[in-house]
């Protein structure tokens, strides 16, 4: 069985001499891993669309053991080699966010599209601590972890809300030249680390503490 969809690389890692492992978070399958063959050898067509944060689409071979990856276009590149360090962590972080929280193989739209909507803000904005928190109130509430409809009647509740249900772009212009929520959120960075077992490896390089 093959099949096809959009996705965004979320990592990669080295699998025998000349093949990767890739992650990827798709429109219709959810986080998907596959083995990507002879994409470290030099002629390798694939290779340049398996950067991390590379928003593609892909053609997948069902496997015995590891799904194949035959085939892989880019949709848009975001160019993480021409950003500023910075910036640059905090996409990644990003990415180990959504790799850390969510499940194989369970198809979630409304994360995809937060993703992919995200990676694109982030990387033209210029208020970085914000469209992260963001982010991430937005990615526990999807994935079910947290809801400020849980918290007790107080202006933390009535923040969390406004993160969660607001776009971000009334978000941008209501807290443009407001970081009160930058100490409110920092418990969300807690939560994260006890939610599944790994530590998060990007967290050491973010530094603003949202």
């Amino acid at each position: 069985m093959n099949f096809k969809s959009d996705g965004i690389v979320l990592s990669r890692k080295s699998f025998q001499e000349a093949d990767r492992l890739v992650t990827f978070y798709t429109r219709d399958y959810g986080k998907i891993t596959c083995i990507a063959k002879g994409v470290k050898k030099p002629k390798s067509r694939k290779a340049g669309h398996l950067e991390p944060a590379t928003y593609c689409t892909l053609y997948v071979a069902k496997g015995k053991n590891l799904d194949i990856l035959t085939e892989v276009e880019t949709k848009k590149a975001f160019g993480l080699e021409s950003l500023p360090e910075e910036k640059t962590n905090r996409i990644y972080h990003l990415l180990e966010l959504v790799d850390h929280l969510t499940p194989h193989n369970q198809k979630n739209v409304d994360v995809f599209n937060l993703l992919v909507s995200f990676l694109k803000t982030l990387k033209e904005n210029n208020n970085d601590e914000l469209l992260l928190a963001a982010f991430k109130i937005k990615l526990l509430s999807l994935l079910g972890f947290f809801s400020s409809k849980n918290l007790k009647d107080s202006k933390s509740k009535e923040l969390l809300f406004t993160f969660e249900s607001q776009s971000i772009f009334t978000l941008q212009k209501q807290f443009n030249h407001d970081s009160k929520y930058l100490k409110l959120l920092s418990f969300l960075d807690t939560f994260i680390k006890k939610t599944p077992e790994r530590k998060l490896k990007t967290s050491r390089f973010i530094h603003a503490q949202i």
